[in-house]
């Protein structure tokens, strides 16, 4: 049985003008209520993956190897969180519908868990990595409140092929937002506020306002999005319905190129601050030039993507965009101390430019491989299709900073307190050169390989009938 559609206040929807190819076009403050929660979500999760290591390295004295232990057991844990979500979301019935109330739990509990992870009591080492770990748990259940039910909106609120690559562009325009405040922002903080333990807590408390502020907005400003009811019986058993959607080939490919690129991401972003303060020595003002240049071109790019991608297809434009973010991380090999700030800006232009066509037309691929999912097998399981996407992100994540922190403890990474650096041994340079740029470029690489056998287009899904 299908899903029946609703609106909370139906003129909204059906009110909106005609997009280009006859779709019905969603309305601005739809769209831009929906794409404000990126910008918690994107501070939720790259402040903890680039500031996470460093805190407990540099300034609780903890080592490598524990860091990322820790974040990849809560990453672990957060793949049978998102899908316990997600099948939940799909089920549930409120007078919010299906996916509201998990927004407004997830911007509460993800936010309360910044306070957590980044003003911790003075403990010994011991309780500290217990605490941490349950901090990280917290953390990675708001998160996933949040974020699955978030993905599941888009495929939900829209049918157009194209109209879909419109409303996640307000999504990738605001992620951009939030990398640029989760990197460069909170580095400003913690430089500003003096480092060490008082400017990472005056960071956390920082980055926690602006997280439960959008999150709080999206749930608000998404009450007049067209949502699918929950149909009685639309899930088939769990054998089945795990075959069905491995059967899903345009979802299995997207999914293998999306794990190769969000290591990588994940691989950079623990290795980052660590390589520009042991390596090129540039630090903290290092990593605000670098990002304030990332993020702020990739937020101007995301609507020349928007336009790239329907004008040649979402395929090719994800291709380029894939070489693009290739031969960004491949330039950092050739960084060497004394870098100046021009190259910094430049790498970090290039690598915004490629992300913003990674992240839009990859995330526009999505509410794709659902609909194609929905006219083969009737049933509308937006959620699970959302959990396992952010299941897999998360044990994407898991490998990076899990790689990083053993590469760098076999290496001999000598941590400090403080805030304090030493020089490091020529292995860690190396290892944090590996982390920085050698693994992502070939992992971008790889994922490159596994999109040329991607064949769903607008064509392909409008041909898509159910063989009962």
């Amino acid at each position: 049985m299908m899903a029946s559609i609703s609106t909370a206040t139906s003129p909204s929807i059906a009110g909106g003008a005609p997009a280009p190819g006859g779709e019905d076009r969603l309305p601005l403050k739809v769209c831009l209520g929906f794409g404000v929660g990126s910008i918690g979500v994107a501070i939720l999760l790259n402040t903890i993956t680039t500031f996470f290591p460093v805190l407990m390295t540099t300034v609780l004295g903890q080592s490598a190897a524990l860091a990322g232990l820790l974040l990849t057991v809560s990453k672990l844990y957060d793949v049978l969180a998102d899908l316990l979500i997600g099948m939940a979301s799909d089920r549930t019935q409120s007078r919010w519908g299906r996916r509201r109330p998990y927004l407004l739990a997830g911007a509460v509990i993800a936010s309360f868990s910044f306070l957590m992870i980044f003003m911790p009591p003075p403990l010994t080492d011991g309780w500290l990595t217990v605490y941490m770990g349950v901090a990280l748990v917290i953390y990675s259940t708001g998160y996933s409140l949040f974020a699955v039910p978030y993905i599941a909106m888009a495929g939900e609120m829209t049918d157009g092929y194209h109209e879909r690559t419109r409303l996640l562009s307000f999504r990738s325009f605001f992620a951009a937002i939030g990398q640029l405040i989760g990197a460069a922002g909170t580095a400003g903080l913690i430089e500003y506020m003096g480092g060490g333990s008082h400017g990472y807590a005056a960071m956390g408390a920082a980055a926690a306002a602006i997280i439960f502020t959008t999150m709080v907005l999206t749930f608000a400003g998404t009450g007049g999005a067209r949502r699918r009811d929950v149909p009685p019986r639309t899930h088939l058993p769990k054998a089945g319905q795990i075959r069905s959607l491995l059967s899903n080939r345009p979802f299995t490919i997207l999914m293998g190129a999306k794990i190769t690129q969000y290591v990588a991401i994940s691989t950079v972003a623990t290795t980052k601050l660590l390589f520009f303060l042991n390596v090129l020595n540039i630090g903290y003002v290092g990593l605000i030039n670098a990002t304030f240049a990332q993020y702020v071109v990739q937020a101007a790019s995301v609507p020349v993507w928007a336009i790239i991608s329907r004008r040649i297809g979402k395929k090719p434009a994800y291709l380029i965009a894939i070489l693009m973010l290739g031969a960004a991380y491949g330039s950092w090999i050739f960084a060497t101390p004394g870098v100046s700030m021009v190259e910094i800006w430049i790498r970090g232009a290039l690598q915004g430019i490629a992300a913003a066509g990674t992240t839009l037309i990859s995330i526009s691929m999505l509410p794709d491989v659902m609909e194609y999912d929905r006219r083969l097998t009737g049933n509308a399981r937006e959620g699970v299709f959302s959990s396992i996407y952010a299941m897999l992100e998360k044990l994407s994540f898991a490998i990076g900073p899990g790689l990083v922190g053993l590469m760098l403890s076999l290496a001999g990474y000598v941590a400090t307190t403080k805030g304090a650096l030493v020089a490091q041994s020529p292995a860690t340079i190396a290892a944090l050169y590996a982390g920085a740029s050698g693994i992502p470029a070939i992992l971008a690489l790889v994922s490159f390989v596994i999109m040329l056998f991607y064949r769903l287009d607008d064509k392909m899904l409008g041909e898509t009938v159910r063989v009962d």
